[in-house]
């Protein structure tokens, strides 16, 4: 059985479904990250690169910011194989920094902007920084965490690179102490030295570009180790399946860098293209609605979350402006729900892609395609170059397709491994080493690809497996329901019980109660899957690429219970 089903993987059948300009494997050419960009300034030397608060830089100004910082970075002693953290927004700053890093074979760790101190100083310590650059807004509260850290801190200041209008407006805040005066610490502009055309020794398929937090397949905070190699192939991968061409797109760089989504299929993916991105370091869906008409955006990369909220903020006469402007809405880091996609799609006109990868795999694995079939639901059809497979979720063993089990995949674009090895989400089946998702699914006839739920995260309800994404996905049907998430909840009596957590539209607030959500559910869903309980809450916890976080919700579920049980301990006794 295990047999058949490599033979039948290696045979990449889910290429029969692809567009016709996708090759069932890509090239992707021996190069670092920088190298990319440099090549994008060679050929496109005046297109417009980034802009940031009213100052577009160019290719050829960015290739002698990043050559610059490559020359700082070098006279402070950063050398290959060194780390260098950003404590950053989405700022020329951070690009111009991470590349010139990159260039020197030095490994960016980026750090996630609203961590507390604590998360910062373990961080710092699992990661150990060569040097730290921090946001000035960010200052004060990591100020006495980072002068603890010992490690040499660099502060960038959020006007930065920007415009002379910005320059005055930070000056006048910062006089009105709207905005933090920075002292006791070195500025990032000193990191910008003399030109240097750095080349690294070890070849890109060894070298680390980025260290990336990742939750793991196991929930445990990790370091992922992503090679140049990686990035690269996973940019390589867009490029051939969205059918892009060079210095003609303009996008917006809203989700987070210092997220693999933002980092690996935005950044190194605009800047490989000699695209054009508006940066905005904050989203507001008023102002990103004005960005999208103001420089003609014809991509949007997003989360769930942002497609939400821009549905929730803004009137639909506004957003059918995008018809004719907006070609593609790109979706990753959690599922968009089939009610969502339906409405972007008839209210703007542009095409929702969903995408499927993690922090693991640098990052995308699969999506569906771009102008064929599509199933809305699925996780569409792995990139060219890339295997993928249901697998036995606890033995070293490919299922047959059909199967639902863990999905694994094997390609150019999956990580080294976890720094310091504490996991291991490797294993060898069919002559090549495969990666545990921590996702379980199947693949249908034509090998589209689904997610059923986070091995994780499967509820055990009266001994049934129930999956908390297939309720999510009847509650957004809803017409009332704007945000949903779903739960095991600890009971003595049928193991877990079933609570869902929901955030009304503000039109239904007060005119919807929960035993309402609760019959609804039991014509939609089956008998042991509708949620028992609901709670409503005016908004659910996400984190920083605007995933709805179960954990979360699990942990404070758990923290709720102990001070029950603690209550009934002191009132019996």
């Amino acid at each position: 059985m295990a047999e058949d089903a490599c033979s039948e993987v290696m045979k990449r059948p889910w290429t029969s479904s692809y567009d016709k300009h996708v090759p069932p494997t890509v090239d992707v050419p021996d190069m670092y990250l920088h190298d990319f960009v440099r090549e994008s300034a060679r050929r496109h030397p005046h297109a417009p690169a980034l802009t940031y608060f009213g100052r577009t830089i160019t290719y050829s100004e960015l290739e002698e910011l990043i050559e610059r910082v490559a020359g700082g970075l070098e006279g402070l002693g950063v050398r290959e194989g060194d780390r260098v953290a950003l404590i950053l927004p989405d700022t020329p700053t951070f690009v111009a920094l991470a590349y010139g890093a990159m260039s020197l074979g030095a490994a960016v760790v980026p750090f996630y902007a609203l961590w507390s101190p604590a998360e910062v100083a373990d961080a710092i310590r699992r990661s150990s920084p060569k040097l730290i650059v921090v946001q000035d807004v960010l200052l004060p509260r990591l100020r006495d965490v980072l002068q603890a850290s010992k490690v040499p801190t660099f502060v960038s200041m959020i006007e930065d690179l920007s415009s002379a209008r910005m320059r005055l407006t930070a000056s006048l805040g910062r006089l009105l102490g709207k905005l933090p005066r920075v002292s006791g610490f070195r500025r990032a502009s000193e990191l910008f030295g003399e030109r240097l055309e750095a080349r690294p020794k070890a070849s890109p398929s060894e070298l680390v570009a980025t260290l990336m937090f990742t939750g793991g397949t196991t929930g445990v905070p990790k370091l992922a180790a992503l090679t140049h190699r990686n990035v690269a192939s996973n940019v390589y991968f867009q490029k051939v399946w969205f059918n892009r061409k060079e210095a003609s797109d303009r996008a917006i760089g809203v989700l987070p860098f210092f997220h693999v989504y933002g980092f690996g299929s935005i950044l190194a993916l605009t800047l490989t293209l000699a695209a054009h991105m508006i940066l905005m370091p904050r989203f507001d869906p008023v102002e990103f609605h004005r960005n999208v008409l103001k420089y003609n955006v014809n991509l949007i990369p997003g989360a769930p979350t942002l497609y939400l909220a821009l549905l929730k903020a803004l009137p639909q006469g506004e957003m059918a402006k995008w018809r004719g402007v907006v070609e593609m809405c790109f979706s990753g880091a959690s599922p968009l729900p089939v009610e969502v996609i339906n409405r972007l799609e008839s209210i703007t006109g542009c095409r929702v892609v969903e995408g499927y990868g993690l922090t693991e795999t640098s990052p995308v694995i699969a999506a569906n395609p771009l102008y064929g079939k599509r199933k809305v639901g699925s996780i569409g059809l792995p990139m060219p170059g890339t295997l993928m497979a249901v697998a036995d979720p606890e033995e070293p063993r490919l299922l047959p397709r059909g199967s639902t089990g863990e999905i694994v995949v094997s390609g150019p674009q999956v990580m080294l491994g976890y720094v310091g090895g504490e996991e291991n989400p490797f294993f060898e089946a069919c002559g090549l080493r495969w990666l545990r998702t921590g996702d379980i699914g199947y693949a249908d006839e034509e090998w589209f690809f689904y997610i059923v739920d986070r091995k994780k995260d499967v509820i055990k309800y009266k001994g049934h497996s129930v999956y908390p994404r297939m309720i999510e996905e009847a509650l957004y049907r809803h017409p009332c329901v704007a945000e949903a998430a779903v739960i095991g909840v600890p009971d003595e009596v049928v193991g877990e019980n079933i609570k869902a957590f929901i955030a009304l539209r503000p039109e239904c607030k007060g005119k919807v109660r929960e035993e309402d959500i609760i019959e609804w559910a039991k014509k939609e869903l089956g008998g042991h899957e509708y949620p028992r309980l609901v709670e409503f809450r005016d908004e659910l916890p996400k984190n920083l690429a605007g995933k709805i976080l179960r954990r979360a919700l699990r942990e404070e579920e758990l923290r709720r219970l102990r001070e029950q049980m603690k209550g009934q301990m002191k009132k019996e006794g």
